[in-house]
């Protein structure tokens, strides 16, 4: 775990590192130099607290890049909640805002800048972390704790200086706010200076930036036609399908009503006896009375005991009157 002074160290480099990807980010959105620290010097203090924070953590799982990452953006995210919710109930104002972003809480934390969080503290973890302990174990202690002093007296004169300007409290800070001027006159030299080196690459790049947009652009366009032909072919296939279904449900109605017609053709030339004989199966479109059906298309000319002795040998669930299979075989026996 790092000494005092190596962390107060630490806090102040990743403070000014954060601060320089602030201005670079907002040199390449907004085409200008925003001094986006909430004090005047060029520091951000959440940046520092909050990958000091994950140093501290998650050093001991440097080889484990899935808890590097998950960690980093608990970590990052809790930090920027906490600051963002203090200096807007202190201050009653928002140093940023992420409201136009998808899955936001509140506009203080977003899961898009929660991903580059934990993106970035991952590589700086592992990549910038060893280089500044190197660095800072090449300076020598005295040296150091002057310079962090320095830096530690500059920084409590700028947040005293910006405090009292946020609440208009400039009584008898005369002093302090000639310090905080000047910490500002040279945060925005270094911030100008950092903004021409984007606005350089940026016109260079800016050929290749309009294309991606262009890129981007006909991107989306394609997805939303793409979206509403599909929606469109769906309401067809919808349509059809509806179609279909009205369709062969009338030709199922009129076969069973051409069948049902047919079979009270077949029956009008039936026996009596072999009319009682199928008046006892329920005509329904069941098993049973297909069966019956084709029996009687084939044998309606062959005698009673022949039409019983081939129901008998089919699967049929119907029950017969037993009383009248009797009688009439006895009087068809007495004829003959």
């Amino acid at each position: 775990m790092p000494g005092v002074l190596d962390s107060i160290s630490m806090f102040f480099i990743y403070g000014f590192m954060g601060w320089v990807i602030e201005v670079v980010y907002y040199g390449i959105s907004d085409g200008k130099f925003i001094n986006r620290g909430f004090l005047n010097g060029p520091i951000c203090p959440v940046y520092g607290i909050g990958f000091y924070g994950v140093i501290i953590i998650l050093t001991p799982f440097l080889n484990n890049f899935t808890m590097l990452f998950f960690g980093s953006m608990a970590i990052t995210t809790l930090v920027e909640l906490i600051a963002g919710i203090v200096l807007y109930k202190v201050f009653q104002l928002r140093w940023w805002d992420y409201s136009q972003f998808k899955f936001n809480l509140k506009g203080f934390i977003c899961l898009r800048f929660s991903i580059y969080w934990g993106i970035a503290c991952t590589l700086g973890l592992r990549v910038i972390q060893p280089a500044v302990m190197r660095l800072l174990n090449l300076i020598p202690d005295s040296i150091q704790t002057v310079i962090v002093g320095v830096l530690s007296v500059i920084l409590i004169a700028d947040i005293i200086a910006t405090v009292a300007s946020i609440n208009n409290v400039k009584r008898k800070i005369a002093i302090i706010m000639n310090i905080s001027d000047e910490i500002r006159s040279v945060s925005d030299s270094i911030g100008n200076k950092i903004y021409g080196g984007v606005e350089m690459i940026s016109s260079v790049t800016a050929p290749t930036r309009e294309s991606y947009m262009q890129l981007k652009e006909m991107t989306a366009r394609h997805r939303n036609e793409e979206r509403e032909l599909a929606k469109k072919n769906r309401e067809e296939e919808l349509k059809v399908f509806s179609t279909y279904i009205q369709t062969e449900k009338a030709s199922v109605a009129r076969g069973r009503d051409a069948a049902n017609e047919k079979l009270r053709s077949v029956l009008s030339t039936v026996k009596k006896s072999e009319k009682r004989l199928v008046k006892s199966i329920a005509v329904n479109g069941s098993d049973a009375s297909k069966i019956a059906y084709r029996l009687i298309l084939n044998i309606k000319d062959a005698t009673y005991e022949r039409v019983v002795r081939s129901l008998s040998r089919t699967p049929s669930d119907t029950i017969l009157d037993s009383d009248d299979i009797t009688e009439d075989s006895t009087d068809r026996k007495g004829n003959t």
